[in-house]
């Protein structure tokens, strides 16, 4: 009896560990993806930001326009970065071919501008050659420039954009 039962709950932890084995493998591609994120940050480099992005990515930035594609993510990248950029990881989240990041960065102040932090959200998928790409990019800082003139406009045009993220993380191949 002592026996089956060891070999049934050895048997489990097996069952733990092969349903772990694929998503903590995710979750350590996904901060690979964050790491390149990152780096291509510091290093102003617009071409290798893009290649982390979908082809059809969505980029939310702050008081900006929405900005859709690879191409378009490219063309606002280099307008580019601030220095001294920093962004930790604080939870990532997989379930299949999808997956999310939530995070906070920090700027170090400039001639013109004071210090910001802020947090992010980024959504990834895995696409068909097996790299996770991310599909949707939000970011805000703790402390606004300024106040949206109309709270009810802005919370409108996020919610409608939050919707247009889903909608493109939900049609992944």
């Amino acid at each position: 009896m002592a026996a089956a039962l060891l070999c049934a709950v050895a048997s489990l932890g097996a069952c733990r560990s092969a349903e772990a084995g694929p998503e903590s493998t995710a979750k350590h591609m996904i901060d690979n993806v964050m790491a390149r994120y990152a780096r291509a940050y510091q290093n102003n480099d617009p071409d290798a930001m893009a290649e982390l992005y979908t082809q059809e990515a969505l980029l939310l930035p702050p008081g900006h326009e929405l900005v859709t594609g690879r191409d378009s993510v490219r063309a606002f990248w280099s307008r580019g970065m601030e220095p001294g950029f920093r962004m930790t990881t604080m939870a990532v989240e997989v379930s299949g071919g999808t997956g999310y990041v939530v995070g906070r960065y920090y700027v170090p102040p400039d001639d013109q501008d004071e210090a910001e932090t802020g947090k992010y959200i980024i959504a990834l998928r895995r696409e068909r050659d097996g790299a996770w790409r991310i599909t949707a990019d939000i970011w805000n800082a703790d402390h606004p420039d300024e106040e949206p003139d109309s709270t009810t406009d802005s919370a409108s045009q996020a919610v409608a954009l939050l919707g247009q993220a889903f909608e493109t993380i939900a049609q992944s191949p």
